[in-house]
């Protein structure tokens, strides 16, 4: 199935890999062309999950807009009826560059947030709660995280994950906290000592277990913990990956696996938990991103090599990578990254929400920020 009046991107380049840098587009960007099934084996696993029934409530984009001294956490409805409301706000470091960011749960009414108070290098946690008529901010209490972490919620959306890493006797030692959304508490589940990363990519269908993708000496390693312990259960490669994304269902998982050499650098893959199998999707060039539209048994992955491409002639060299989709998929967020132009440093992305073309609507991009640090946190309840 297609779009109406979308085309499928068929046409292959046998170009070097690209490289490029997040920067700002320099015109305005009109047209996108996607196709809504990417052409990859579909598995052994389960299909996915019917939506939900309360999918049509979750039609707000929340993001961060950051600023000097505190970053603005900010709903926008994705129809535009209402203008944007800041829902939250956090000090921002003036150590580092590093701002807010987060994501929000599954139901679409919490958005877990990891911010750095002025001076500090580590993360204070917090949860931003938009249930009632006005939003609330509770800190986690006694507990400092990564500033860059991950974080994963259960499909319930009683509880996340998140990781805190110290150095002790000069290893870095890594900690996969649960936090429990409604009792702002904390309890480790698992510890890794001396390895490269830790994230934490989403639950089980069932809750029973937390996957975590571990990268260390030995490459990339698919993490499931449970009752108390952790079980290497799937390798996705000798060296390192990114852009992790669980299905829906829990059945699968999309990544990129970065490459030490060859034509292409960066190499869309699906897991398949069940029966640890793993395919490629194909491509000609560097692939970014993986996001799964409702209802598809495949991952879309975005960047040069990617199923979503720019149609406008003024966007050449313009890079999508998808972040995610509305939970009826009328919407998909995705990030713009500009190629890089003569010297100089590169310029910060731009975040587009894309409407889906209809039978009585052409498709329509909307651009939601273009502030160097701001982030997309996922999709939350209507405020219109």
């Amino acid at each position: 199935m297609f779009f109406p009046g979308a085309r499928r991107r068929t046409t292959r380049i046998p170009h070097a890999v690209v490289t490029f840098a997040l920067g700002v587009t320099a015109v305005s960007l009109t047209v996108i062309a996607w196709a809504l099934w990417a052409p990859s084996p579909a598995g052994n696993g389960p299909g996915l999950l019917a939506p939900a029934a309360n999918v049509t409530e979750i039609r707000s984009v929340a993001y961060t807009i950051p600023g000097p001294q505190f970053d603005d956490v900010v709903v926008r409805p994705a129809s535009g009826i209402t203008l944007p409301r800041v829902v939250a706000t956090f000090p921002s470091s003036g150590l580092t560059n590093v701002h807010a960011r987060g994501v929000a749960s599954p139901h679409g009414d919490l958005i877990a947030i990891q911010w750095v108070p002025a001076f500090s290098t580590a993360a204070n946690l917090s949860i931003v709660d938009l249930r009632g008529s006005s939003p609330s901010v509770t800190q986690v209490p006694e507990v400092v995280v990564d500033p860059l972490s991950t974080m994963a919620w259960a499909s319930d959306g009683s509880r996340f994950a998140v990781t805190s890493t110290e150095r002790i006797a000069g290893f870095e030692h890594v900690t996969i906290l649960e936090v429990n959304a409604d009792a702002h508490t904390a309890v480790p589940v698992a510890e890794y000592m001396d390895i490269l990363d830790a994230s934490p990519v989403g639950y089980s269908f069932d809750g029973r277990q937390l996957f975590v993708v571990v990268v260390d000496q030995k490459g990339s390693n698919l993490h499931a913990i449970g009752s108390g312990s952790a079980e290497v259960i799937a390798e996705l490669s000798p060296g390192r990956t990114q852009d992790w994304a669980l299905s829906p269902d829990g059945s699968r998982l999309a990544f990129v696996d970065i490459l030490g050499g060859g034509s292409r650098t960066y190499i869309g893959r699906t897991l398949v938990l069940a029966t640890g199998q793993i395919n490629t999707a194909p491509a000609a060039r560097n692939q970014f991103g993986a996001t799964w539209a409702p209802g598809s048994p495949s991952p879309g992955f975005g960047g040069p090599g990617g199923e979503w491409q720019l149609t406008d002639r003024g966007a050449d060299g313009v890079v999508l990578v998808p972040n995610a989709w509305s939970p009826d998929g009328a919407y998909l967020v995705a990030t713009l990254n500009s190629p890089v132009l003569g010297e100089g440093p590169p310029a910060p992305p731009v975040i587009e929400l894309i409407s889906r073309e209809t039978a009585t609507a052409p498709s329509a991009r909307v651009r939601i920020s273009e502030a160097s640090g701001a982030a997309f946190l996922g999709w939350v309840s209507n405020f219109d």
